[in-house]
């Protein structure tokens, strides 16, 4: 008697293959690059072939779905589905960030447009919204940044995230501080120092980023962690907490009504129309006081010849 062949339902061609891209060909339970993978059915069910009941498994961890027996299923469903939607979030920004900093892409508009769109896609049909939030940031169009920062927001997401998508918005003042201290005091257990300084950046802490940034620097040097010494140390300066921190020193001695220190404070900051006018408007102090260093400033600024010479006599004299 002729057996009767059992039809296997196949994953079509399509579906399969927009799976393995979004996982990058890669199991996303041990997420080791290389290893032979299979498309397994999270519900076990192989006539489901939605791409939401399909996650990318290699041979080693498809077998750990397959144990039966109570407590001995090392890899259930939701499990699964916790690792796979992890994963694909890692894929889809790892992407997307490499897609910003090749500049070979950018030389080729076919293949940039081509990719973004193939891009855009797959954040919106993952409903990535934060994703989406920072592609519309990083090509200008605030509209769609703020549309999909609002829902991304509308779901329970992580402190990070929040702040950061608080942070593009320059609305940081939004986040709960209650969070951001949950976040800080986290940060500080774990001796995450470079990420604490740059989380201090985002609040706009000066004074805390840089301690953070010099510590973290710091305990790199000590380890030869010579590159990443180096990397926070670019960031550090890329962010420009010296200006910070010269602001905040104007602000102090002017409250404090110290002439001089002010002076150095919109030398340093390079601002030069405020000290032009704080000299002005300090005329009679100034000339009171004696101090050849303000006087020097005064009489350059006012373009008084015969006094500045005066002052530069009396300077050379004192050395």
């Amino acid at each position: 008697m002729r057996k009767t062949k059992v039809k296997r339902n196949t994953i079509p061609p399509d579906v399969s293959a927009k799976a393995l891209f979004l996982s990058d060909r890669t199991c996303c339970v041990c997420r080791k690059r290389g290893k032979p993978v299979q498309i397994h059915h999270i519900d076990d069910n192989k006539s489901n072939n939605d791409i939401g009941n399909l996650a990318i498994l290699c041979l080693d961890c498809h077998t750990e779905t397959q144990i039966s027996g109570g407590f001995h299923r090392k890899l259930d469903a939701d499990q699964i589905v916790l690792y796979r939607d992890d994963w694909l979030r890692l894929v889809a920004r790892e992407r997307w960030n490499t897609l910003l900093t090749d500049e070979e892409t950018y030389a080729r508009p076919s293949l940039d447009l081509e990719l973004i769109t193939t891009v855009l896609d797959v954040l919106k049909e993952n409903k990535e919204y934060d994703l989406l939030a920072m592609h519309y940031h990083t090509i200008g169009n605030t509209e769609l940044r703020d549309k999909y920062i609002d829902l991304a927001l509308s779901r329970k997401i992580d402190a990070e995230t929040e702040m950061y998508l608080r942070k593009i918005q320059d609305k940081i003042e939004l986040v709960d501080p209650k969070r951001i201290k949950r976040r800080i005091d986290r940060l500080k257990k774990s001796g995450n120092w470079s990420q604490l300084a740059r989380l201090y950046a985002d609040v706009k802490d000066c004074e805390q980023a840089t301690f953070y940034y010099c510590r973290s620097i710091c305990e790199d040097l000590q380890e030869s962690n010579v590159f990443s010494a180096a990397y926070y140390l670019k960031e550090m300066n890329e962010k420009e907490l010296d200006m910070s921190l010269f602001e905040k020193a104007y602000r102090g001695f002017c409250e404090k009504n110290d002439l001089w220190w002010q002076v150095r404070s919109l030398q340093e900051l390079g601002w030069e129309s405020e000290l032009k006018a704080l000299i002005l408007s300090n005329r009679v102090e100034i000339e009171q006081s004696g101090d050849l260093r303000l006087l020097e400033l005064l009489y350059a600024i006012t373009g008084e010849k015969d006094k500045l010479i005066e002052i530069a006599r009396k300077t050379s004299i004192e050395r």
